[in-house]
């Protein structure tokens, strides 16, 4: 949608990560990743990411989305736009990474 093509890697697990995946997938995205975590971006999955790539020339652009203020009480839908991980803040920074247009 949009003009922006995407895909999802679902990363399980910290350990092992899919370094070969993880490097296929950011050729396949033109080198831009966004990660999204519902938890404190220390130690997540964004970090693991980012590791994938440390010992390369060329790292992809890696937006991390993660919990970053002491949550409060809400229905999900409610937290998950607070901490901006929901859908509408994935697909925004999805579309600042690769340039496209962002919606008011």
């Amino acid at each position: 949608k949009d003009g922006v093509n995407a895909r999802v890697v679902d990363l399980y697990s910290v350990k092992p990560v899919d370094v070969e995946g993880l490097r296929a997938a950011a050729e396949a995205t033109g080198g831009r990743i966004v990660t999204v975590e519902d938890h404190w971006p220390e130690g997540g999955i964004g970090e693991a990411v980012l590791s994938a790539f440390a010992d390369t020339e060329e790292r992809p652009r890696v937006v991390q989305l993660a919990v970053r203020d002491m949550p409060t009480s809400g229905k999900p839908d409610e937290l998950l736009a607070a901490a901006g991980i929901d859908a509408a803040h994935i697909a925004e920074a999805a579309r600042r990474l690769v340039g496209a247009p962002v919606r008011a």
